[in-house]
């Protein structure tokens, strides 16, 4: 008997919750692979104790995303094909009695299927312990934040801050990156950025100009530090952060901080 399957409900008021754990986790994909999931995610509710099979047809998502039909029809097969490849790994617990950091591996989407103009995804049943029953330690945003965003490293980088401030609004954030610590973040290797300089060049400095200019965050106090040894090459980087459920709050936050 085939699973039942469920509207999809497309709605940008809708919220992505998700364990902070599985916010960290170590992960990659591209923007159009990131939205769909957001999107699939957001049909999770608080009542659900198990996943479902979910449904919508092309010209919805495409019209919902705010991308071209015919480009998403072209694309969409590549898209649920990599999400399908993906995995996240996440950290768990501490240290195992030898002194390793015990991790586990899962993958993001179960399956996808397409029929006559039609789309079915279902999420990996393995990261249920991150979308069910959260209770706490856990970030919830807003789809269409997320899907405001046109860079997969502005996405990832609000995700990830978000948690680690524990998804507290207004709330100032002061953060330190160093270079490792950046390809770790948006896992770049030295093939794609060999040299420091261009993987911030390529990724953080674009994704804090964005949301620095987007309806809900403050950017500032941005600097670069340079390792004192010979060449000084880029070693860190540093900024501050506050996010804002809507453009009125920061606003009003932007009107009552002088000199900002």
């Amino acid at each position: 008997m085939a699973d039942k399957q469920y509207q999809m409900k497309l709605d940008k008021d809708f919220y992505v919750v998700t364990a902070n754990d599985l916010i960290k986790g170590k992960q990659k994909m591209t923007l159009r692979e990131a939205q769909l999931l957001f999107i699939a995610i957001s049909q999770v509710v608080y009542e659900d104790k198990d996943f479902k099979t979910y449904t919508t047809t092309v010209p919805e998502l495409a019209a919902f995303m705010g991308i071209d039909e015919n480009s998403l029809y072209r694309d969409l097969k590549g898209i649920c094909k990599s999400l399908c490849q993906q995995v996240v790994e996440v950290q768990v617990g501490g240290e195992n009695a030898k002194g390793r950091k015990k991790w586990e591996i899962f993958q993001w989407v179960n399956s996808a299927k397409y029929d006559n103009g039609k789309l079915t995804l279902r999420l990996s049943d393995d990261i249920k312990p991150y979308l069910l029953d959260l209770e706490a330690y856990y970030s919830q945003t807003l789809l269409g934040t997320l899907l405001t965003f046109r860079s997969y490293y502005t996405t990832r980088l609000y995700q990830y801050l978000f948690a680690e401030t524990n998804a507290r609004w207004g709330s100032v954030g002061k953060w330190t990156f160093t270079c490792n610590q950046l390809r770790d973040l948006f896992q770049v290797g030295e093939k794609q950025y060999p040299r420091n300089y261009d993987l911030v060049k390529k990724t953080i400095k674009p994704a804090l100009e964005e949301l620095r200019v987007s309806d809900f965050a403050c950017v500032w106090d941005y600097e670069e530090h340079k390792a004192n040894k010979r060449g000084r090459p880029l070693e860190s980087i540093s900024f501050k952060t506050i996010f804002f459920e809507n453009k009125e709050k920061k606003d009003f936050y932007v009107n009552s901080q002088a000199g900002y």
